[in-house]
């Protein structure tokens, strides 16, 4: 996980997310091979189908065991990375402030995470449209795409949402997806 990298405070004990960085090198070291192997790994991938998720944690609901730290350290390598889409977690604080994100490449597409997948409140659909138009208002229609900030189901036998609730969230997320088309005439 790059973000455990980044995030994660060396020579402390193995989190989930990344139990084998035990006995990591340097992060920019680490990041800089990750990197290297991400880049090989899609080389032959079509740009423009080709996404990568930056993982904050969803294993709890518990948001103080989740990284934490805006994604600036990140920024010299999500400007080099061979992809057509950043998927990003911004719905938290955890996360700092998106407009930091303001200097990645026009070529990208970002995802903005601005649904919380870990918690039961469904967000509602002004606060989820007041952040999309953040998004958008910093990098263009064209360029943003809307997304919770990780999956609802880390684990097929014990997910962190019901279905009932991810069902209500994406619902909402889906309203303002669909609102803001018609008033940007997006697609």
């Amino acid at each position: 996980m790059l973000t455990e990298v980044v995030f994660h405070p060396a020579r402390q004990n193995r989190t989930f997310m990344c139990g084998a960085l035990g006995a990591r090198r340097d992060p920019a070291t680490e990041l800089e091979f990750a990197w290297t192997l991400l880049n090989q790994v899609i080389a032959q991938a079509p740009v423009e189908r080709t996404a990568l998720h930056i993982c904050r944690g969803n294993w709890s609901r518990d948001e103080s065991v989740a990284l934490t730290g805006n994604y600036v350290p990140l920024l010299p390598y999500l400007q080099q990375i061979q992809v057509g889409t950043v998927m990003l977690e911004l719905c938290t604080p955890r996360a700092g402030e998106l407009e930091v994100l303001a200097r990645l490449p026009e070529r990208l597409r970002i995802g903005v995470g601005v649904i919380n997948p870990k918690t039961t409140t469904v967000e509602p659909v002004d606060a989820i449209r007041q952040k999309a138009e953040r998004a958008l208002q910093l990098f263009g229609p064209q360029r943003v795409l809307l997304n919770p900030d990780c999956g609802f189901a880390t684990f097929a036998d014990n997910p962190v949402n019901t279905a009932q609730v991810a069902e209500q969230k994406l619902t909402a997320l889906h309203r303002v997806a669909e609102d803001l088309r018609q008033t940007y005439r997006i697609g």
